[in-house]
């Protein structure tokens, strides 16, 4: 019994000090394969890329990495039919890869692929032809001519394109471009937003470095966010978009960044109001020209959605009340005292 106690105790302190933090993604190829913190997940299947009738790329989705292969032309594949060695040299040549954090990306005969490894698992590709096939086990559900949504146990796919996509039954077509997002399912209103293209974008914020622990994409509207100045007490974020509707920034922050549930949230220098639920965050059209804040709790921190009904450019804050962050700091570290103590009286007796 006494050993037990230890260990529970011990596993309280391992737990307040190591747990789950959101993290910025980050890529790495081994061996050809590619995986990151947040990717490969939600797709299983295989995505080709073709110049007018020829595939010139295959990315190959499996569960623990994303593997890429060039289709050479004939010009090359007999020189690399008479010298194999030269075959990986070559495609580095052809496929100079773009890694910088959590973003990946490459071009090769007009087809353009940008991964972000991010807690929206985001993929962009260009190509005059895109067709995912080798999809198995999926509920598969074309919502309009450009969207089509896919669902396999907890993930969801989305896939959108400015042209009509195509379902035959078993493969998957798009033309000129196409969107890839995928979700939770705990995250189904999140997705619903982005299947409307009601998210313009989000930030990661894992911590103060702003070079090294921040991340934005831009998903619709042009919209962007660019992380100003990080501090225990304030976050100030630069948000501009040129989009004529309503948009929803994210905001991933990590546990370390919020430390307290008394903040306020200004825009512009205006303290504004939480958002009666998450529906009506998700939904930024609906409250005329008032900015509004929603906050959602997760596992490796929280997500703060702002819904923005009109776009120029702004100054968006996040301040903490440092009074109550510091009364927590002090419960926290006398909790971890008292814990150690008790613990080193049961290794003593």
């Amino acid at each position: 019994m006494k050993k037990l106690l230890i260990y529970l105790l011990l596993a309280f302190i391992f737990i307040n000090f190591e747990a789950q933090s959101i993290e910025i993604g980050g890529f790495k190829v081994e061996d050809g394969k590619i995986s990151g913190k947040y990717l490969p997940a939600g797709l299983e299947g295989k995505i080709s890329c073709y110049k007018e009738d020829k595939k010139i790329i295959d990315m190959v989705y499996k569960n623990e990495s994303i593997e890429v292969s060039i289709q050479f032309f004939d010009a090359l594949e007999k020189i690399i039919e008479r010298d194999p060695l030269l075959k990986e040299e070559i495609r580095k040549a052809l496929v100079p890869i773009n890694i910088k954090g959590a973003f990946f990306g490459f071009e090769y005969s007009g087809c353009v692929v940008e991964l972000h490894d991010a807690p929206t698992r985001f993929l962009k590709i260009f190509s005059d032809r895109i067709v995912i096939s080798e999809i198995y086990g999926y509920e598969i559900n074309k919502i309009n001519e450009s969207l089509i949504k896919m669902r396999k146990g907890d993930m969801g796919v989305v896939l959108m394109s400015d042209r009509n996509i195509f379902f035959d039954g078993e493969n998957i077509t798009a033309q000129d471009n196409m969107i890839l997002a995928s979700f939770y399912y705990s995250e189904e209103k999140i997705e619903d937003a982005f299947l409307n293209k009601s998210i313009g974008g989000e930030i990661v914020i894992a911590g103060f470095d702003l070079n090294n622990e921040t991340y934005s994409l831009s998903y619709f509207g042009e919209v962007s966010i660019e992380a100003i100045n990080i501090t225990q007490g304030r976050i100030l974020l630069n948000v501009r978009g040129n989009s004529s509707s309503g948009k929803v920034i994210k905001i991933n922050l990590g546990k370390n960044i919020f430390f307290s549930d008394e903040f306020t949230v200004k825009f512009d220098g205006k303290k504004i109001d939480e958002a009666d639920s998450l529906e009506d965050i998700l939904n930024p059209n609906d409250d005329g020209i008032y900015p509004e804040y929603y906050k959602l709790d997760s596992k490796e921190g929280v997500i703060l959605l702002i819904s923005i009904p009109h776009f120029s450019e702004y100054k968006v804050s996040i301040e903490f009340l440092i009074e109550s962050l510091a009364g927590k700091i002090i419960i926290l570290i006398l909790s971890i005292f008292v814990i150690s103590l008790a613990a080193l009286y049961l290794f003593k007796k």
